[in-house]
């Protein structure tokens, strides 16, 4: 029947059936006139049939015929949101202008290909250059201009002291592990049990030492932390070196087979992704996770709404970061504030 049509009429139905039960009696149906069930099977067979077919030119010429709208397909992101912001100065605050800007991204170029870079040099650099910078990222240039043209952008420490300039914070990291610290109790009695990954961890602290179960209940608070807000998790944090499903910065564990694993060792080889660039690489999941964080600041990005009540939580609750503009906090995420207090 489909070779003629996608859209039989009733009489056609009711043809076929008729002709199927006259060919073979003993398919007809013991009450009634004998052909109602074939009938009734063929209509919902060429209707589910036909729901996967949105591109069949037959299906979308009925579909628009009836007020159905089609649903395109689409495609998957490549590109992060960038956030609009207002209009940045000109970056005169400390006097530098195009050709000095230029001296110094060549001293940085310089430093990032020696082994051991002279950190003074680096953080003077990065810091006669930020006003600079913001002003070229904020006005769109791209990641990968942006890391070719400030290497030390892919590093975790290069992460987290752009992101310390732009908020005027000195050691984020030191910040961020103090106050996470003080989550970490309450934060696991809220993950316990909810999936196969606190498993992981319950049955790797239970073969730890004792001096060891303190950094994995860290870790394991820190990963697992987009299951508290019934987020997904690889979005934001994968095993393996698949390429990852969103454009958005997330870490990789690339030598890690299973999470059983991931709690027992101390040091997890992870890279950020972004774009489909590697933006950086660390020894561990936690500074991994940190470098994914603060991307979203150094590149301008906004949070997607599939991992957002995770990367705020981090934000104004972890690190008591705000921006002009913040929204207030969203129910589901003042709800578990509220448990955690």
């Amino acid at each position: 029947m489909a070779q003629y049509t996608l859209y039989p009429s009733n009489c056609d139905y009711v043809n076929v059936a008729k002709a199927l039960i006259l060919k073979f009696p003993f398919l007809r149906d013991v009450e009634g006139n004998g052909y109602h069930t074939w009938h009734m099977s063929l209509k919902r067979k060429f209707k589910s049939e036909r729901a996967p077919l949105v591109s069949d030119e037959e299906v979308k010429r009925f579909k628009e015929r009836f007020g159905h709208v089609v649903k395109r397909h689409k495609p998957p992101e490549t590109t992060c949101q960038r956030i609009d912001s207002p209009s940045v100065q000109q970056p005169d605050v400390v006097g530098e202008e195009s050709i000095s800007v230029d001296a110094h991204v060549k001293i940085l170029q310089e430093q990032y290909q020696r082994t051991q870079p002279d950190n003074a040099v680096v953080n003077e650099r990065m810091t006669r250059t930020f006003h600079w910078r913001r002003r070229e990222i904020t006005h769109g240039m791209m990641t990968a201009q942006a890391i070719e043209k400030y290497p030390f952008l892919r590093t975790a420490t290069g992460l987290c002291q752009e992101v310390g300039r732009i908020h005027k914070v000195t050691d984020l990291n030191l910040c961020f592990r103090e106050n996470f610290s003080e989550m970490v109790p309450s934060l696991l009695k809220l993950l316990r049990g909810k999936s196969t990954i606190e498993k992981a961890y319950a049955d790797s602290r239970g073969e730890a030492l004792v001096e060891d179960t303190i950094g994995m209940d860290f870790k394991a608070a820190l990963i697992l932390l987009p299951t508290v807000f019934k987020e997904k998790l690889e979005n934001y944090i994968s095993l393996g070196k698949e390429e990852p499903a969103t454009p958005y910065p997330i870490v990789q564990l690339l030598d890690s087979c299973d999470w059983k694993k991931v709690f027992c060792e101390r040091r997890n080889a992870a890279v950020v992704k972004m774009e489909g660039l590697e933006i950086c690489r660390t020894v561990s999941v936690e500074d991994a996770i940190l470098a994914a964080f603060y991307a979203y600041f150094t590149f301008n990005l906004a949070y997607p709404p599939h991992i957002r009540n995770t990367l705020t939580f981090i934000q104004r609750h972890v690190l008591k970061v705000s921006e002009a503009g913040d929204k207030p906090l969203p129910t589901a995420l003042t709800r578990i504030i509220n448990l955690l207090a």
